[in-house]
């Protein structure tokens, strides 16, 4: 059993979503996050308007899902990350299913 997980910029979510349905996958699991690397944030304006900073963080979104139709799809100038984990069990606690039958 595998877990994907991918990072993207947060704009890109709804799209993610859309993939997800149209290569029939069961399902996926978001949560906001921040990082900073290689490519710098933009410019955004603070206070009244008059003010504009670099934030440190950039806002992005992690999705589980499959790497080649979320790479040719969600190609972005922001980037993004894929990581590929090995998940030996997985238990659903209200059945109490394992390995494919809990996911």
């Amino acid at each position: 059993m595998k877990r994907i997980e991918i990072i993207i910029p947060h704009r890109k979510l709804e799209e993610a979503h859309e993939i997800l349905k149209d290569v029939n996958t069961g399902g996926m699991s978001y949560y906001r996050i921040e990082g900073s690397g290689k490519i710098k944030a933009e410019l955004v304006t603070v206070g009244r308007g008059t003010t504009q900073m670099q934030p440190e963080y950039i806002p992005r979104t992690k999705v589980k899902e499959l790497i080649s139709t979320i790479t040719r799809r969600l190609h972005s100038d922001l980037g993004g990350k894929i990581f590929v984990v090995d998940i030996p069990i997985a238990v659903d606690i209200g059945t109490e299913n394992r390995g494919a039958l809990a996911i």
